[in-house]
């Protein structure tokens, strides 16, 4: 009889196959607790493991899914993957390839102690990278504003009416972002990357109120890198006066609500009229200084010339003279009788013969 004998790869492919045919495998929700977290900077990619006391499962997070989470995960944080289960043919090991994840809503408590301690965990991480140094100075008359919102939202509305009262000779460009919700991240993220490939001077990024759980999506470390790494100032207009969010502390400026984003970040054209008139009262009276600072320059040239010209010495009754080929004759030792000189008066001239 003779026997069937399979290579490594045979067997791991099978397997592969068998697992990919089990519909409840291929999209799977597992509850368990992280460790083993590696995250690869250059790759993007997330490695750790979930246990539950008993049993552990290896998991992998590919990078486009790793930019839409909407926390920091950590060791020892208990959470929700969301995947499938498939075999690494070349290790001959299954595990499980996450789409999301996200934080048990069971304890309503616990889940809003992990958020806090995720934001904080994060703050401190992007803090020490110097992520929230940015100063850029916003335009004073800014042409263009990108502004980065819900487009069906109230925020833009309202931030669209107070425009249209104060600058309406602005161009507004809406760039729409999903503000909440799994892909609101990624969403965002994608709409700044945007923004900075247009002409704008300015991106505001806003939403309208909200609680904690719903601003997650602007406590995200891509978008916070995003923001530091663009090339036109960034305005965080979130509307959640008593806290912070990470876009917050990344941002350039921070406004408590996007109305104030728009408050701050144009003048009022109609007090322009003043704005000018008190600008042109100030360069009158620089003008002014400058004009006697230059006049009393002038007139001290003007005593040092006079006190040098020879002319000026002439009116006082002194005179020069000259010898026959008209220079200035200095000294009597260079004279002998019969000579004929020129002398020159403050009026006239007189022609002499050397006597003596």
């Amino acid at each position: 009889m003779n026997k069937f004998i399979a290579t490594v790869s045979q067997v791991n492919r099978r397997i592969s196959l068998h697992l990919k045919k089990d519909n409840e495998l291929t999209d799977i929700y597992i509850k368990g607790e992280i460790s083993n977290l590696t995250r690869h900077y250059k790759s993007g990619h997330v490695y750790f493991t979930l246990g539950d006391g008993e049993s552990v499962l290896k998991c992998v997070m590919f990078s486009h899914e790793a930019q839409s989470l909407t926390f920091e995960p950590d060791n020892g944080m208990n959470v929700i993957a969301h995947g499938r289960i498939q075999v690494y043919e070349p290790a001959g090991q299954y595990q499980l390839y996450t789409v999301s994840l996200e934080l048990p809503e069971a304890d309503g408590e616990k889940d809003e102690e992990n958020l806090y301690e995720a934001f904080l965990k994060l703050k401190e991480k992007l803090e020490k990278d110097g992520v929230f140094n940015n100063a850029r100075p916003l335009p004073a008359y800014p042409k263009r504003i990108a502004v980065i919102t819900a487009k069906d939202g109230a925020a833009l509305q309202d931030m669209l009416s107070v425009y249209e009262r104060r600058y309406p000779v602005m161009e507004v460009l809406l760039i729409p972002a999903l503000v909440q919700g799994k892909g609101a991240p990624a969403s965002l993220t994608a709409a700044l990357r945007a923004a900075n490939n247009t002409d704008a001077e300015l991106i505001i990024i806003a939403r309208g109120g909200g609680s904690a759980e719903d601003l997650r999506a602007f406590n995200d470390e891509t978008l916070a890198r995003e923001i530091y790494a663009g090339s036109i100032p960034v305005v965080s207009a979130v509307w959640h006066e008593t806290d912070f969010t990470i876009a917050d502390f990344a941002a350039d400026m921070r406004a408590p609500t996007p109305s104030a984003a728009a408050e701050l970040t144009v003048p009022d054209l109609s007090e322009l009229p003043y704005v000018l008139d008190n600008a042109l009262s100030e360069l009158r009276r620089k003008t002014m200084r400058i004009v006697e600072r230059k006049k009393s320059r002038l007139e001290n040239i003007e005593r040092l010339l006079n006190a040098l010209n020879p002319e000026k010495t002439l009116t006082r009754g002194y005179a020069i003279v000259f010898d026959k080929n008209n220079n200035a004759v200095k000294n009597s030792d260079g004279v002998k009788p019969g000579d004929e000189l020129n002398i020159r008066l403050a009026k006239g001239e007189l022609k002499v013969e050397v006597k003596e």
